[in-house]
Order: C-alpha cells, then structure tokens, then sequence
C-alpha cells in the first residue's frame, strides 16, 4: 500500500513540475443552491409524529479554478452548509464537499471530503429522475424507519459506502444517510477516450473524514496524537478501494450511458466480511424519452460472518422532457440478508415507486412535485411499514 501511495505520488508531481509555470491568480466563482419544499406523508408506522412539515436545504459554493500557462489547471471546491440548523442526515456540520484537483492532458486527481467514483459515475434509473430525485430523492426525509434492531432495508440505488454508516445494525441509517459519501479520499479520472472513462478513489478508513480521527485525545492520558490506529468499528472498512468505467455516446437523437463501479475493503473487525459491492446500469435517450435501470449486489458486505450474501437491488425508470418541463417514474425493489444474532438469517424487502415532475420557470429556478409510494417488509408484521410522501417546492441554483 505505502509502495503504490507513494508511486502515484510521484506520478503525480512528475505531471506538475512538466506542466507548471507562471499564469494569472486563479478565479473565485460564487454559487449554491436554496431549496424550499413542503412534505406530507400517510403510513402505517407514524408513531403519533405529525405527518406534514416545511423543510429547507441551502448550500453556498465556492469554486477557484486556475491554469498555468503550460497547461496544468487546478483548484478547489468548498460547498459550505448554510442552514439553520445541523443536516438531518448528517452531511457535514460546516460543509458537504470541500476538496482539490489537479488536471491535465493525463486526467484529473481529486483530494479531500468529497464524493467518489462510484457515486460521479453511476447509472441507475435516478440519474433520470426529476423532482428531488425520486427513488434516492427527499421522500426519505418525511417517511418513519421501521426495522427489527440490527435488521436494515436498501432503500437507495446505493453501495453501502455511500448508503451511510453502520447500515446493518439500526443505528439510523435504516433508510440511507450521507454519513460517508464525503469521506476523505484521493480519486483518479482518466481522460475520456471515444466515450470510455475510468475512475478510482483510495478510501483509508471509514471514519476518516475532514479532520476526522486525526489529533483525537488518548483516553488514558488526555493527550493529542495523530491518527487513530487502533480502531476496529462493527460494520466499517478501511483500505477502501472505488473503480468505475463509464460510456457515453450520441448518434444523431439517440444517446447512450453505461456504467459499472465497485467498493472493496477490508473489514475492521474479526468475524466479519470484508466489503465487496457492485452495480451495473445503463441509459438509452430518443428525442426527449429516457430510460435507465440498474443491478447492484451487496453480497454479505460488512456483515458478520455466516451472514447470507444475498443482499442485492435493481431499479428501472422512465422520464420525458419537452422544453422546460420533465416528467419521470421509477422505481426500485431490494432485498437484504440482515445478521445471524442466534435466530437465523432472515431478510428484509424493500420497494419503491417514485413520480416527479418539475418545471423550469425561470433560470435557476425549478418548481417540482413528486409523489412516492414505499413499501418496508421486515421479519415479522410488527416491524412492516408502508406509506406515501407527498412533497411539492421550489430550488433556485445560481
């Protein structure tokens, strides 16, 4: 590991210095996005909660991009949180994404807290999704997580390092967090070649995120340290590897995406899995119609060991735009193999059905409506949870 650390270290400088030399300071660029939206929800597990609410997303953006005049560009990226309160599903406290980039004729290199290949290169039925997103959409933030302790669900086109933390035993990721997506990483985008691209990200550990176990306080003595060497977390990786091929190409009205990513890891703990996960999809466009669907497969990732590896997912979607407006539905179905804690494997099934539509009313600004139908089916009646969220609002991106 150090050995291929240090080899693609020197790779790297040895682009820069070929390509470094005087040029003008480079650019600051201001954006974001504000997104205000009202939810309604109807299920069987509302646990006397009330069943509508306002909720709002803002993010500010600073994006600096510079080159050289020998034509290395390079720059950063700082999308900072700019609500009221801390994100619901834990995003980041000051920020979502902040990170660096080098690039050239050789590709693009990424450091910092921000997403990885599998998530940047993907294809599944959301990619063509309107609204908040559909089936990996905001209907989550309305809808109650109902599951046996220890027991969990797929609810998002994801693979479990960007589904969130600790999913596998109910810590509040039932439904998906983005608790890890922006873990610290180092990622490499090949250069597209007659639509082909590749992608890798080097994740070291699970937890390992802005300044993250980094300076954390020995409890035997109230002293600083560097970094945590001694954790061994149920359920989390470390020496993570991300890859990703991806296609894109258009002929004449007809356009056409595919791609396959995949998480590998090796697991903190004895008696557990290491992690292994992929997805596969693809997309086909004909003058404004869309479709796209996937196939990922958790296997026994993470889990303990004697876990069945059936845990798997697949979604397909439709969509149509026509100017300013788009429609779309999707939908996603899966199942997982929760753990063996002395009852036998069992496994809990998920479904959803996603409607959307917006509308693009002006620039930056898009008033939407979705409608989504989810379905939790856990061992036993007592933890199944079925229902509808409703949400209608508006994002402004500037």
């Amino acid at each position: 590991m150090k050995k291929l650390l240090l080899g693609t270290t020197a790779l790297v400088g040895a682009a820069l210095v070929s390509q470094a030399a005087l040029a003008d300071s480079p650019k600051v660029t201001v954006g974001g996005y504000s997104d205000f939206q009202y939810g309604w929800v109807s299920e069987d597990k509302s646990a006397g909660e009330r069943n509508s609410a306002f909720r709002s997303d803002n993010q500010i953006s600073f994006k600096v991009d510079g080159k050289t005049d020998g034509g290395l560009g390079y720059g950063a990226e700082l999308w900072l949180e700019a609500d009221t309160t801390a994100p619901a599903q834990d995003r980041g406290v000051n920020a979502s994404k902040t990170f660096l980039y080098v690039e050239g004729m050789w590709g693009r290199f990424e450091g910092g807290s921000n997403l990885g290949v599998d998530q940047t290169m993907k294809i599944d039925a959301s990619t063509i999704a309107r609204a908040t997103g559909g089936i990996d959409g905001d209907w989550t933030y309305f809808a109650t997580q109902s599951a046996m302790p220890g027991h969990a669900y797929i609810a998002r086109p994801d693979l479990p390092l960007n589904y969130g933390g600790h999913y596998a035993f109910g810590s509040g990721a039932v439904l998906g967090n983005e608790a890890e997506e922006n873990l610290n990483k180092l990622s490499y985008y090949t250069p597209k070649w007659y639509g082909f691209q590749a992608g890798v990200s080097y994740v070291i550990d699970e937890i390992n995120r802005g300044q993250g176990i980094v300076g954390a306080v020995n409890p035997s003595g109230g002293l600083i340290f560097g970094p945590d060497r001694s954790d061994q977390n149920i359920g989390q990786s470390q020496n993570i590897f991300v890859g990703a091929l991806n296609y894109s190409n258009t002929w004449d009205q007809w356009t056409f995406g595919a791609a396959a990513t995949g998480e590998w890891g090796e697991h903190q703990a004895t008696g557990y899995k290491n992690l292994s996960a992929w997805q596969g999809g693809a997309k086909v466009g004909y003058m404004g119609f869309s479709v796209a669907g996937s196939y990922g497969r958790w296997g026994s990732s993470n889990m303990p060991s004697g876990t069945s590896s059936g845990s798997h997912f697949w979604t397909l979607g439709g969509a149509y735009e026509y100017g300013p407006f788009g429609v779309s539905l999707t939908y996603l179905d899966s199942r997982f193999a929760n753990p063996n804690f002395g009852g036998g494997n069992t496994t809990s099934r998920f479904d959803s059905w996603s409607a959307g539509a917006d509308y693009k009313l002006a620039p930056g600004l898009t008033p939407y409506v979705e409608w989504t139908h989810f379905k939790e089916d856990d061992t036993g009646s007592v933890f199944d949870n079925k229902g509808n969220v409703f949400l209608v609002g508006s994002s402004l991106n500037f």
